[in-house]
């Protein structure tokens, strides 16, 4: 397994992508007035902003001989977490195709 690991990592320059990703999270954050996250904004702890909650990179799944795309994908996962207490209140993911172009955004609190 690390070598799978080393091999997707060089392939897609894993950090930069991740860095990426993280960016994407926080340009939704910052036009949080002006998107999807304005209709989930009542699911916040009372008092916090999505601005008060810190970014955790979570996890990086690789989807392969998957019934329900033609292709293998692979999936970057990032936590929005209380800032005190460290519980994740929201988690993103972002797919992405076999060429590490972006595919589709998920968003929710389960």
């Amino acid at each position: 397994m690390k070598s799978i690991e080393q091999i997707f990592n060089d392939n897609y320059d894993f950090e930069k992508l991740k860095k990426n990703t993280v960016h994407l999270l926080e340009n939704l954050i910052q036009n949080s007035d002006n998107n999807f996250l304005k209709d989930v904004e009542g699911e916040l702890p009372k008092g916090l902003k999505y601005s008060d909650l810190k970014i955790k990179y979570n996890c990086t799944n690789i989807f392969v001989n998957n019934n329900d795309r033609e292709y293998p994908y692979f999936r970057i996962s990032l936590h929005l977490v209380h800032p005190k207490t460290g519980i994740r209140l929201f988690y993103y993911d972002v797919d992405y195709n076999i060429d590490g172009e972006f595919s589709d955004e998920y968003f929710s609190r389960d």
